[in-house]
C-alpha cells in the first residue's frame, strides 16, 4: 500500500512520517505504536490460547506474522523494542 511519496515500505517509520498527515504529532504516533506493542505482547498467550493455536503456529506468527523486526528499521529510538519472545 503506497503510504507516503512513493514509499510502500510497512515500516513503523514510514508511518510516524506520514503522521501529520492523519493529524497526529510525532510523539502521537510514537504512543499509539508503543500502546500497541506493549498490548500485543501482554495479550499474546491469552489470544493464542483463545484460537487455540499449536505451539509451531504461535512461533510461526510470532515476530513474523506479528512484530515483525523489519517493521522496526529506522524507527526512532522511542519505539519500544518488542521482546523476542
Amino acid at each position: 500500500m503506497l503510504i507516503r511519496d512513493g514509499d510502500r515500505s510497512s515500516q513503523l517509520a514510514t508511518c510516524i512520517g506520514t503522521a501529520p498527515s492523519f493529524l497526529l504529532s510525532k510523539e502521537d504516533a510514537i504512543a499509539i505504536i508503543n500502546h500497541q506493542v506493549a498490548v500485543i505482547e501482554h495479550e499474546w498467550q491469552s489470544v493464542c490460547n483463545e484460537a487455540n493455536l499449536t505451539e509451531v503456529d504461535r512461533k510461526l506468527f510470532w515476530r513474523r506474522q506479528f512484530l515483525n523486526p523489519f517493521a522496526f528499521l529506522n524507527a526512532p529510538k522511542e519505539i519500544r523494542t518488542p521482546l523476542t519472545g
